[in-house]
């Protein structure tokens, strides 16, 4: 039986047959919001001094059993001031409200591996986006959702092709070598956000036709997870906050808590969205006459394909990327249960179909979450959930057959409909092939290749808690948490033999077969004591203190391969009918590790301590027995009421030390693969040896900042300066000669980053009738690399580009990594390379606004990137191919000629820098309007309704910058730490329009 399948089996028997201690009455109650009379969603309430605790509906309704005395009742919820209310003895109903509050004081944030505090009392930064602005508009994966929200984390789509494929990196790059995104934690349970090729390189031929190539922009797993079924997403940015997951978090930590249930009766929601995908930019292509078409082809050409002037137009982008079919997203939950029994269960069906042509995603999940009580000592939860993702991506960004569309349509003159049919297929490309001996067709290539993926995810995890002692002043809990992360992904390429570009190679038709098998597990054990002293000797001066200890472990295993067959017979795609080649992968890694935390509240909580330690092994360290230690510090402390109209100013302190593992495999001597001899398969010498004493690469950063809360919650402040200095680099190093070997991986290096962090939350407006929330955010940071072993010369870093002509990126001591370096000719006519301009942004801002009126409410948010430049190579392809759309245009110096530099590329790559070009930006990212209506008219919209919402809303509507290609927020080479700035012939953006229907019951 799947784990999965024994876990939800052993649940549902627990649950049927236990018995739970009686209470002594229940109290029932609404909590609402004090402008609107509205309910407030997940709202928590919890008897102060107690373990009875539960979560509000949509209504804001809740029940609760309590002792048959007086209580006070603790409520929380994100975005609204914390309240608590007493019930008196005897007392059955209460009406609870609350006021929005600007900064979120009250937001539960975690601390440590098993412990969390208020924000208002914890030390360092940490962004918190909540469910409701996830889900206000459907997005393609959960990066595109959270894209202007965090503030200090970067965060784009590396292209417009359907099912995702996005990244994150959190206060700028912090390895070159290493692994640079963060560490996912869902429930718990770290997962794996994988990408993987389905193989379309080996009909490309990118990349050295390797089917396994990151050029290809594959689906990362953080795409399976639906934005519908998630309570928040908190993201620990600082070394000090990450420190707990040790040496996997110098990329920062991504939490994210999906929805639990609540007691009370079933509740039934169905969402139901319905919209459209359209192509948000194209570029189009140059209008030719006879003569300037025979500039480009010929005479002969021209006259064949342009008797008369001027030439016929084809808008190739428009006909191959205007697909505007219907795209949906159905979402149902069920939620209820009673004080000792909590469910929630989820389904998701979403489906886009893609702008170009034959290309779609859709994205299937159902997930359970069930929380148990066991008398008053033991409590369990458990989450189960699977998925199924299945896209049609088609080909984009660069290749070697002109099989991307845009890639071809560089070069071929928009003169011929090339969607003309002969014998039932498209025509070929003759004026491609005229010009190369070969090439292809777009619409005949898209049409046949078959390039698609379909994943089965599954994720479950549970913890158990038993409350050891309780008392008046002290507690003590041990806990017991486990979960794992399973995936299959099966990718298909299929390449017919009749296509243009198949005979080129001399095996026509290319099938590839690409598997990956993902296995992650990690758990752990817990004791936590906390002590709240009544006691005068301590003079108030100590409010909490909580002592947690435990074990950790943590197993992921990757199997990966693929099987790529040429010389195919006519459509036949089975790759056991031609000439096969494998790749293969199998990875295997170990993490065990202890911690012990410390975490003080004193002075009526305005002051806060913490301590904590990690110690850790892993099994990819030189040495799998040492133990590395990854310490963290943070100090903080809130003036109440100090300055008029200051509510409360916090000001913090912390310092962490998190790290980076080495990459699988740096510590060992691998053989590599030699070919055939005698028919038989040899092994050779590796050109890049291993290192028996390689170690995680390390992050000792300084973080300061301060939190404060004006004129009555109605203003917030957050900000934060860091320091960060990462050290004992992942590098690699020449060897001498006479060792047989070429290069070896080494520890060695400094690379610094400093940076600011801004976030101004006002409401403005606060009263019955109207609400005005606003949230603007700020973020820059400068990067440079302080040293490098002596042994390591200033390198061009893997995979920057496609040389000095385009731009690069490069490693050099005293410079930024986000450089761009170039040719750049000098006056005399000399050629150097040199920094040509910064990939990194000078800031980023975004603007976000939420109106309420009455039952209406609309909401925005704008995204602003200033500078942060971008090599603009499809601008190059347009030009070489002498298509572009402002190629009759006068050259943008006056100074020269367009043979001069602007086209020169195509004869001599000579000067670079006019392809740098600016991508900066002001992106609408999303626009929602929405009405709810009042109870009486729910009910008489649909039967028994008691909450029916409506919204109109969009994503990507438009943006404005003077980039010159389709959108700077774009990276050929999909996930990268440094090399982030290359465009070339990516798969265009689009906008969505959708519109919704919520209804419960």
């Amino acid at each position: 039986m799947p784990r999965s399948a024994l876990l939800l089996t052993l649940l549902v028997s627990t649950v049927a047959f236990t018995r739970v201690d009686a209470q002594n009455r229940t109290i029932s109650g609404r909590v609402f919001d004090r402008a609107t009379n509205q309910g407030v969603s997940a709202a928590t309430i919890q008897v102060v001094g107690g373990l009875q605790a539960t979560q509000v509906n949509e209504q804001g309704q809740f029940r609760l059993n309590v002792p048959d005395t007086a209580v006070l009742l603790n409520v929380r919820a994100l975005g609204y001031r914390r309240i608590q209310t007493r019930v008196a003895i005897g007392q059955n109903t209460v009406e609870i409200g609350m006021e929005r509050e600007a900064i979120q004081l009250n937001e539960v944030v975690v601390t440590g591996a098993a412990t969390t505090q208020e924000r208002r009392n914890v030390a360092t930064a940490v962004s918190t986006v909540a469910a409701e602005e996830l889900a206000k508009v459907p997005a393609a994966s959960l990066e595109n959702a959270l894209q202007g929200k965090v503030v200090g984390a970067s965060i784009q789509m590396n292209s417009g092709a359907p099912g995702g494929g996005g990244q994150i990196q959190i206060r700028g790059p912090t390895s070159i070598l290493g692994n640079g995104e963060p560490l996912y934690v869902v429930d718990g349970v770290i997962i794996s956000n994988k990408a993987f090729s389905a193989g379309i390189n080996a009909v490309s031929r990118a990349a050295g036709a390797a089917a396994q190539s990151t050029q290809d922009n594959a689906v990362n797993r953080l795409a399976d997870l639906s934005e519908n079924e998630i309570e928040s997403v908190q993201v620990l940015k600082s070394a000090a906050a990450s420190a707990i997951y040790g040496s996997m978090a110098t990329n920062g930590v991504v939490l994210i808590t999906t929805k639990r249930g609540h007691q009370g009766a079933a509740q039934f929601n169905l969402t139901q969205r319905l919209g459209t995908n359209q192509a948000m930019r194209l570029l189009g292509s140059r209008h030719f006459t006879n003569a300037t078409l025979a500039d480009v082809v010929g005479a002969t050409q021209a006259n064949a394909y342009c008797p008369t002037d001027p030439c016929p137009y084809f808008d190739y982008q428009k006909e191959l990327y205007g697909q505007t079919g219907l795209a949906y997203e159905t979402s149902l939950s069920l939620t209820g249960g009673s004080e000792a029994t909590k469910y929630f269960v989820s389904g998701n069906d979403k489906g886009d179909p893609g702008t170009m042509i034959n290309t779609s995603a859709r994205r299937q999940s159902l997930r359970l979450n069930v929380d148990q009580a066991f008398g008053s000592k033991w409590t369990a939860n458990a989450s189960a959930s699977i998925y199924r993702s299945t896209t049609a991506r088609g080909i984009s960004n660069n290749d070697n057959t002109f099989t991307s569309p845009i890639y071809a349509f560089g070069y071929t003159p928009a003169v011929v409909d090339l969607r003309q049919t002969q014998n039932g297929h498209p025509i070929d490309n003759l004026l491609l092939a005229s010009l190369f001996g070969t090439g292809s067709n777009p619409f005949q290539t898209i049409a046949a290749v078959k390039n698609s993926e379909d994943v089965w995810r599954q994720l479950g995890g549970a913890q158990l808690r038993f409350n050891a002692y309780s008392s008046q002043a002290q507690t003590l809990t041990f806990s017991a948490t486990g979960g794992f992360d399973r995936f299959d992904s099966d990718g298909e390429t299929y390449s017919p033999n009749y296509l243009q570009f198949e005979p080129d190679d001399g095996l026509p038709g290319t099938a590839v077969q690409a598997e990956a098998l993902s296995r992650q597990y990690n758990g752990q054990l817990n004791g936590i004591h906390t002590f709240t002293p009544n006691d005068v000797r301590f003079l108030g001066w100590l409010t909490t203190l909580t002592t947690a200890g435990g074990l950790q472990y943590e197993d992921r295993a990757l199997n990966q391969y693929s099987v790529t067959a040429r010389g195919l017979f006519p459509n036949v795609g089975d790759i056991n009918q031609g000439t096969p080649t494998l790749d293969m992968t199998k990875t295997l890694v170990r993490n065990e590790a202890v911690y012990l935390s410390e975490e003080v509240l004193g002075f009526n909580e305005r002051l806060s301590l913490s301590g904590r330690v990690r110690a850790e092994r892993s099994s990819v360290n030189g040495d799998r027995s040492k133990f590395f230690y990854w310490p963290a510090v943070s100090a903080a402390y809130r003036f109440v009421n100090l300055l008029p109209h200051a509510d409360e100013i916090k000001l913090r302190a912390a310092f962490g030390v998190s790290g980076n593992q080495p990459n699988y495999g740096n510590r060992d001597l691998v053989l590599a693969p030699n070919g055939l001899i005698d028919g038989r398969n040899a092994i050779a010498t590796p050109s890049t040896i291993g290192n028996p004493n390689i170690q995680p690469e390390k992050m000792h950063e300084h973080e300061y900042g301060i939190d404060a809360s004006f004129f009555d919650a109605r203003a917030g402040l957050e900000a934060s300066y860091y320091i960060r200095s990462i050290t004992d680099l992942l590098l690699t190093a020449p060897l001498a000669p006479t060792t047989g070997f070429v290069n070896a991986i080494i520890n060695g290096g400094e690379m610094s980053t400093k940076g600011v962090e801004l976030a101004v939350n006002i409401l403005p407006i606060r009263n019955t009738k109207f609400t005005w929330t606003s949230r603007t955010q700020f973020s820059t940071l400068k990067q440079r690399i302080v040293s490098l072993p002596p042994t390591v010369a200033d390198f061009v870093t893997g995979s920057s580009g496609f040389g000095a002509q385009y731009g690069r990126g490069r490693i050099a001591r005293g410079y930024q990594t986000t450089l761009i370096w170039g040719n750049l000719t000098h006056a005399d006519g000399s050629v150097v390379d040199t920094v040509l301009a910064d990939a990194n942004p000078k800031f980023t801002m975004s603007f976000s606004n939420d109106f309420q009126w009455g039952n209406f409410s609309l909401s925005s948010l704008l995204d602003w990137r200033k500078g942060g430049f971008v090599s603009d190579m499809t601008n190059n392809l347009f030009d070489e191919g002498g298509n572009s759309w402002d190629y009759d245009k006068p050259s943008p110096d006056p100074t020269k000629t367009l043979g001069d530099y602007r086209y020169s590329t195509w004869n001599a790559g000579r000067r670079a820098s006019v392809y740098i070009q600016d991508g900066g930006f002001v992106k609408l990212r999303e626009i929602t309007l929405s009405y709810r209506l009042s109870p009486t008219l729910a009910s008489r919209f649909v039967g028994h309704a008691r909450d029916v919402r409506f919204d109109l809303s969009g994503r990507n509507l438009y943006y404005w910058t003077k980039y010159w290609s389709f959108d700077p927020e774009v990276s050929n080479f999909g996930n990268q730490n440094i090399d982030r700035f290359v465009d070339l012939a990516p798969f265009p953006p689009y906008r969505s329009f959708f519109f919704g229907v919520n209804v419960g019951f």
